[in-house]
């Protein structure tokens, strides 16, 4: 057992290493050693991938298009199906090298292929992409898609498209969202509420649209907001998260 842990680790180290030289198709094979000499199960092999995944996303060493390798060989050699994890690896891969057109449709195949479900985060990614480059079509093509996977909009996808917007020079529009998610209850907007980055993209928006008096009432609610918070946090409130 401690021998064939032994060759597990090294086969790995050396698929890792194989990758930093810009070498996919030697990680590949130290992949497929791995498997040949020490049987791990599903969760293991995938948290293997994951990790070299991440090395091929942030490496500049690796290719274009090592990631998505490494994807496709964990499911058809390894025989091991994706995560909404590596999907959302494959998915930043994509986004990172500039390719937000793949990275949708690469979601848009697993949404539809029902073999797992995106999260709405890998989503995310592309909005808040689209709308650094002030593409505001694309960005509302992702948060479409977003929607017809079945999911749920966050807080970081209203954000993304007040961005879009303002970005593109629209920052009514962005007001307009803004004010449709905020309404009690909401009107037009199915997903999370605002949270305080909202309120900073109003401001924006509103300071864009050369509205100070906005500005202004936007600004003393995320203070109130951050003052809220701080007193709950002194009370012992919150949820406990924090991880």
């Amino acid at each position: 057992m401690r021998a064939k842990s032994l060759a597990w680790a090294d086969a790995a180290h050396r698929a890792e290493g194989a990758l930093l030289n810009g070498n996919v198709n030697g990680a590949l094979r130290a992949l497929d050693e791995t498997a040949r000499n020490s049987r791990r199960s599903d969760d293991e092999v995938r948290a293997l991938y994951s990790r070299l995944m991440r090395v091929g996303r942030d490496s500049t060493d690796a290719p274009a298009g090592a990631v998505a390798r490494l994807h496709e060989h964990m499911q058809q050699a390894a025989g091991v199906g994706p995560s909404p994890a590596t999907v959302h690896l494959e998915v930043a891969a994509e986004v990172r090298r500039g390719r937000l057109e793949g990275a949708l449709a690469l979601l848009a195949a697993v949404a539809s292929g029902g073999l797992v479900a995106p999260s709405t985060g890998s989503f995310d990614l592309i909005v808040h992409a689209a709308a650094a480059r002030r593409n505001r079509l694309l960005a509302w093509h992702a948060y479409r898609a977003l929607r017809r996977a079945k999911l749920t909009p966050s807080a970081h996808t209203l954000n993304a498209l007040m961005k879009a917007e303002t970005r593109a020079r629209r920052p009514q529009a962005a007001l307009r969202l803004f004010a449709r998610a905020d309404a009690v209850p909401a009107r037009g907007w199915v997903g999370s509420p605002p949270d305080g980055w909202s309120l900073v993209g109003a401001m924006a928006a509103a300071a864009a649209a050369d509205e100070p008096e906005s500005v202004s009432l936007f600004f003393e609610r995320l203070l109130r907001s951050s003052s809220d918070e701080a007193v709950d946090g002194g009370n012992g409130g919150g949820n406990g998260g924090g991880g």
